[in-house]
């Protein structure tokens, strides 16, 4: 996405490149297991991001489970019986899924998602240094991949979307249209390492790929601006190269993408609510919980703006903010900073999504996203995930700096004013979040209690506000199918919802658990037996839950008898064992 620029001292040799990258990438795993050191601690027991979080560990088992037993990894009959989930929308991660099957298959789907969410900011941030190194010296390099790979975006990315914090590829993308638009060195090559990584990225999340399309194509327009005399000769290059690279992730992603768009379960419409997930104004100078430092005064504001709260992730900070522009001026004619300034700018206005907020107050005033979000993908994007692209941006523009001071003392300087610049985006010790798994998941009585291809009711009854159900089922190495889910799935008219509508039985369930109604006014509610009864299932298991007594005065009265307890559960045989 940026221009080359002949370097002002002459680089070290590729070889001798290396030790300086192992040390980055050896730091950078340091510093991601500190910051996630409560999951290192209590491996397979302690992980980031809740509900989130045992989503992604469901889709880590489930990958290479469905690869080893013959099944489609993108769809699945084990969730939401009896219609199943088309996983494709639902943020699968499959690639992640391939990459970390040997951790899953040997520790378990949480320890997988404990390892992939620790090497997230650190093989980002390293990706990001190995793309600024191509213009810088090594430390300023470290110094764009510590930003982008910790800043405040990856550490809200880190509470359970794996799929957003896993983000080597921008930096790789940064590279290859380097190579494709500006060095233009073996175009075809380009072109298909470019549609690898395209490939790859869609099979880790088709959101990042696509709002990477939008900022790409940002930087080509401001490219093509100041190099008009340029665009003749360089286009029939560029289009060779980009016509490989579709050809090639085109190729890769048939098979998903099919199952995505034409197979079952798909949905229709927006799988988000519009004008919610977006940048306040100012947030870009309001600390979050996130942050270590900052005012309660300014934290409490910034849980006013719309949104959860970790999707808050514009933050810069007065000072880094005062440095940009400062760089901004001072390095005005340096091609690389003069495309950064105007991206990062653009990207920070089309975070603020369709309209301006400030103070946590829709304004009514429209913005350039409310255009975008009339495609047919992007609707489906939350714009305040922009951010990533503005810490990019930030990244290498700093970089640049620290690079061009020379004598010591100016060198010191700006280290020094870059540090105090950062040090108000140091992250806040991240909340860890503990699911109790049942012995009976784990152990020798799940296999004599289900037999392979059994359909239980697994209670808490999974939903977006407790899917506990869904890890234990993947811990249990998916011996049985169950009803709900959190997920994506098609409501009756097609439109998307994160889990099945709602019935006599799942509502009970709910309602119950929740001590909004008790057993005995659920078992009077019509269509309760009626609905329980087309899932014919095998078995009904209670795990820990809040009001559990009720629990199992319902789940008996639906079984017609008492169940027994087996190693931390309540279970209800209810086919043949």
């Amino acid at each position: 996405m940026g221009p080359g620029q002949p370097p002002p001292r002459a680089r070290p040799r590729r070889a001798r490149r290396w030790p300086a990258a192992l040390a980055v990438l050896v730091a950078f795993c340091g510093l991601s297991v500190l910051l996630f050191r409560d999951g290192w601690t209590d491996l397979g027991g302690t992980v980031y991001g809740g509900g989130d979080a045992v989503l992604f560990s469901w889709y880590l088992g489930w990958t290479p489970y469905a690869l080893t037993h013959g099944l489609n990894p993108f769809v699945t009959q084990f969730l939401n019986v009896p219609d199943g989930v088309n996983i494709m929308w639902s943020t699968g991660v499959p690639l992640l899924g391939v990459l970390a099957a040997p951790v899953t298959m040997l520790a378990g789907p949480l320890v997988a998602f404990q390892v992939l969410t620790t090497l997230a900011p650190a093989l980002s941030g390293w990706a990001m240094f190995l793309a600024v190194r191509r213009w810088t010296a090594a430390l300023p390099a470290a110094v764009a991949g510590l930003l982008y790979g910790f800043g405040p975006y990856m550490i809200g990315a880190s509470y359970g979307h794996l799929h957003l914090s896993f983000v080597p590829f921008p930096p790789i993308l940064l590279l290859l249209m380097d190579d494709l638009l500006v060095r233009q060195r073996n175009t075809r090559r380009t072109g298909v390492l470019l549609g690898v990584a395209v490939a790859a990225q869609a099979l880790i999340s088709e959101e990042v790929l696509a709002t990477s399309a939008v900022v790409t194509a940002i930087a080509i327009a401001i490219l093509c601006l100041r190099h008009r005399d340029q665009v003749r000769a360089r286009a029939g290059a560029a289009i060779r190269g980009l016509t490989i690279c579709a050809g090639v992730a085109t190729a890769a992603l048939a098979w998903p993408l099919a199952t995505q768009f034409f197979g079952p379960q798909r949905v229709h419409g927006s799988i988000q609510p519009p004008d919610v997930a977006v940048s306040d104004l100012l947030t870009f100078v309001t600390p979050t919980p996130l942050q270590a430092f900052g005012p309660d005064f300014a934290v409490r504001e910034s849980l006013t703006f719309t949104g959860n709260a970790v999707e808050v992730s514009g933050y810069l900070g007065l000072p880094l903010l005062a440095l940009l522009l400062f760089i901004a001026v001072r390095l005005r004619r340096n091609r690389l900073v003069a495309l950064c300034v105007p991206l990062a700018a653009a990207a920070a206005v089309l975070s603020l999504g369709p309209h301006l907020h400030v103070g946590g107050h829709n304004t009514g005033i429209p913005l350039p996203w409310r255009v975008l979000e009339l495609g047919p993908v992007l609707h489906n994007a939350l714009p305040s995930r922009l951010s990533l692209y503005v810490a990019l941006a930030a990244g290498i523009m700093i970089a640049i700096w620290l690079d061009q001071a020379r004598p010591p003392r100016i060198r010191a300087i700006t280290v020094g004013v870059s540090v105090a610049a950062l040090v108000p985006l140091v992250p806040a010790s991240l909340l860890a979040f503990s699911p109790a798994t049942p012995a009976f998941f784990t152990g020798p009585r799940v296999s004599n209690a289900l037999p392979e291809g059994s359909t239980a009711l697994v209670v808490p009854y999974p939903y977006p506000q407790q899917n506990v159900a869904m890890l234990w089922q993947a811990q249990a190495g998916f011996r049985f199918a169950i009803p709900g889910c959190y997920c994506t799935v098609p409501d009756r008219n097609g439109r998307s919802s994160f889990h099945p509508e709602p019935d006599p039985l799942n509502s009970a369930l709910i309602d119950v658990a929740a001590g909004t109604i008790t057993a005995d006014d659920a078992l009077r509610r019509p269509g309760l037996r009626a609905t329980f009864d087309r899932f014919d299932l095998d078995a009904i298991i209670l795990g820990p839950s809040d009001h559990h007594d009720e629990l199992v005065k319902l789940l008996t009265g639906l079984a017609g008898g008492p169940g027994r307890h087996v190693d931390g559960v309540d279970l209800w045989p209810l086919g043949t064992p």
